[in-house]
Order: C-alpha cells, then sequence, then structure tokens
C-alpha cells in the first residue's frame, strides 16, 4: 500500500510538471477568452488537472482490464499502448464536443487539424507521447533506477 502511495505522489508531480508545461506550450493553438493573465493561468491550471485525471482515469479503465492494478510498476508495450488509445479516443471526443458542438474553446489560425476532421493534432500528439514518459518516468523513479 505505501508503494502505491508513493506511486500516486510520483505520478501526480511528474504529471503536474509534463502536463503543465505542455499546456502552456500549446497556448498559441487555442483561442482564449480573454487577455486577463489570472484568467490565462487559471485555465492552464485547470486543463492540466483535467489531463491528469484523463490519464488517471485511463490507466484505472486499464487496470480494470486487465485485472491488474500493479501493472504500472513495471509497464509493458501493451500497457503503454492501452493507455495512450484510451487517452487519445477520449481527447478526440472531447476536442468534437468541445471545439465543434459546444464551441467551450476554439483553436487559434496556427493549429493544424487532422485530414477530414475537426480535430486538432497537438493535442493528439499529447496523447500519443506524453502519457508513455510520464509512465515511463513514474515506473523507473519508483523503482530506483536512474
Amino acid at each position: 500500500m505505501i508503494k502505491k502511495i508513493k506511486y500516486f505522489m510520483v505520478f501526480f508531480f511528474f504529471s503536474f510538471v509534463v502536463f503543465g508545461m505542455w499546456e502552456w506550450l500549446q497556448t498559441p493553438f487555442f483561442q482564449d477568452i480573454t487577455d486577463k493573465i489570472n484568467y490565462i493561468v487559471w485555465y492552464r491550471f485547470h486543463c492540466t488537472i483535467g489531463d491528469i485525471m484523463i490519464l488517471g482515469v485511463s490507466m484505472v479503465i486499464w487496470s480494470l482490464a486487465k485485472k491488474n492494478n500493479m501493472w504500472f510498476f513495471n509497464p509493458s508495450k501493451q500497457d503503454y499502448l492501452a493507455v495512450t488509445v484510451l487517452g487519445a479516443s477520449y481527447t478526440a471526443y472531447s476536442e468534437i464536443l468541445n471545439v465543434v458542438i459546444r464551441e467551450s474553446w476554439a483553436y487559434s489560425e496556427y493549429m493544424p487539424l487532422i485530414p477530414g476532421t475537426h480535430i486538432g493534432i497537438i493535442p493528439i500528439i499529447q496523447w500519443i507521447t506524453l502519457p508513455t514518459l510520464i509512465i515511463y518516468i513514474c515506473a523507473r523513479f519508483i523503482r530506483g533506477k536512474k
């Protein structure tokens, strides 16, 4: 149990750092609804927490499907792929829902789209790369490998 708590703390820290940096770096690809810095900071923080939740839920879903809640200590290629597919699938759904249907946020003119869709490439790249990086870093950190 202590090992899981330690993993959770490491997971939250690394996820917050990695997703937080990503949210700030992708800023030019989205339109902000305000130019007030406190709202911009709040939106980046909000999106970072959302990213952590998406990854966490994807890991829980995979743990339930796999019937193994310890896989993340020594993840396999299948584990990385499953979590990536879950996160990227939710992100594609969320982008369509929030950009096209609800119009909760909008892309700037700099956002490249996946051809034939209204889905931005940058959020999908995020979910193809960052979950694997975060899970890999956390597993190595917990195992004590440098």
